[in-house]
């Protein structure tokens, strides 16, 4: 279940990133985007974005929510200081996210007028009905697999 609900965050979270952010700004420096106030030019990609992170971050309702209690639920069986370890490398990953997101599409600093200038000169490309429907349909199979995990725990269950 970890496997399967990594592949499915991970490819939304690269889609997002990868495909629609990079695609347009050139760059994955987070000291760039930070400039390009993405949140106001791209807002289906950083809305995106933050429902790709609420996934990665394991909260309930979701894929990664249930791939995450059945590991830390295994771990204390077998050895409980181990979910100890995995409770650091949660909180790391949501602190890495919370920075990641913050940083590259919901900024503090408010835009100068030349960076005002620049994006109308520049804009950048609308985004795609494939690219809508690759992340949606990723997001959906998250959310599902969250909350009607037996359709898939029962095909991993040994019979």
């Amino acid at each position: 279940m970890q496997m399967f609900s990594h592949g499915i965050i991970a490819g939304l979270l690269f889609a997002i990133v990868g495909r629609i952010v990079y695609e347009r700004t050139h760059t994955r420096q987070l000291a760039e985007l930070e400039t390009m106030h993405l949140s106001r030019r791209m807002p289906f990609a950083a809305w995106a974005f933050v429902v790709a992170a609420w996934r990665s971050m394991g909260l309930p309702g979701f894929s990664g929510f249930v791939a995450e209690l059945q590991v830390l639920i295994g771990a204390w069986m077998v050895k409980p200081w181990w979910v100890a370890a995995a409770g650091v490398g949660i909180v790391v990953g949501v602190a890495y996210t919370w920075r990641a997101l913050q940083k590259a599409f919901f900024t503090d600093s408010r835009p100068s007028a030349h960076e005002l200038e620049q994006e109308h000169k520049h804009p950048f490309a609308a985004i795609t009905w494939p690219e809508v429907t690759g992340v949606v349909l990723l997001a959906t199979v998250s959310l599902v697999v969250g909350i009607y995990r037996e359709l898939f725990w029962t095909r991993l269950s040994p019979r």
